[in-house]
């Protein structure tokens, strides 16, 4: 039998606010519970926006075990070179490397380490991260929305790219300015990454604007921009504050809410898979 090897994704737009952390968020959270994948979260963005969503996701569905402030996080894992203790269990095949606000000294501690060496720099968080690849089947990489070390190392550790495009102009030049600099960094360090899917987000359907974006990006990315739109939900803007609810009514069916905003990451879900498999020819 093959060995596993994760399929491994960045999430990104150089543009904030955009949905990218939400993003990981669902597909992580659709991955371990309706696909019944092995899934690992990497948040490698100081902010620890997904870190703490996830935290309250996993009080949601009955893991009162993670502590209140995160023991180990990334930035442990990476000054000790030890990943395993950073490993946190959100829910059955949801598993989380955390981060919090004293990763923001990474990219310090590459230079540090490495001067004048980039490569090294994204190398060391590759042998960092590819043990985990032979555990799991999909893991998600959360970053900042910059050009960084940390976008940069998860670039190098990753196959896959999704791209949000929030249907406004600066999200759209966002996009394109990602995918520009993702082709520079693959032929600058030679390493192998592929769009998967563009992913229109937080749509207004009545909105002019939004439309005329949304037909430009059309134009523009072809058969990489996801037909599922992710239209605005405050659903989604509750699962801030709320951690991910998947909540069961009296007549057994899921809360009509949760299921809308479910129902739309499993579609976006498939539809990577689609696109993944013609792009590796499975």
């Amino acid at each position: 039998m093959p060995e596993k090897k994760a399929q491994t994704y960045v999430v990104g737009n150089f543009k904030g606010g955009v949905g990218k952390s939400t993003t990981v968020q669902m597909l992580s959270f659709e991955s371990a519970f309706r696909k019944n994948r092995k899934t690992l979260v990497i948040d490698l963005d100081p902010q620890g926006n997904t870190s703490d969503v996830l935290s309250i996701t996993a009080e949601n569905f009955g893991n009162s075990d993670l502590p209140d402030e995160f023991d180990s996080t990334i930035w442990e894992a990476v000054r000790t070179g030890d990943i395993s203790s950073s490993i946190y269990n959100i829910m059955p095949n949801l598993d989380l490397i955390p981060a919090n606000i004293s990763f923001s000294d990474f990219p310090d501690y590459m230079i540090s380490m490495f001067p004048n060496d980039k490569l090294s720099q994204f190398q060391y968080m590759d042998k960092l991260i590819s043990p985990l690849k032979s555990v799991y089947d999909v893991i998600y990489i959360d970053v900042p929305p910059t050009i960084s070390t940390y976008s940069n190392a998860a670039m190098y550790v990753a196959e896959y790219v999704i791209v949000i495009l929030q249907t406004q102009v600066k999200s759209l030049k966002g996009a394109q300015n990602y995918i520009d600099y993702m082709n520079f960094f693959i032929d600058q360090y030679q390493t192998e990454l592929e769009v998967v899917g563009i992913i229109p987000f937080m749509m207004q359907k009545r909105d002019s604007v939004d439309q005329e974006i949304y037909e430009a990006a059309k134009g523009i990315y072809g058969n990489h921009l996801l037909n599922t739109v992710v239209l605005n939900q405050s659903r989604l803007k509750r699962y801030d504050g709320s951690g991910i609810t998947y909540d069961i009514n009296k007549n057994g069916k899921v809360e009509q809410w949760d299921n809308r905003a479910h129902e739309v990451f499993v579609h976006i879900l498939d539809e990577i898979d689609e696109h993944r498999y013609l792009l590796s020819g499975e």
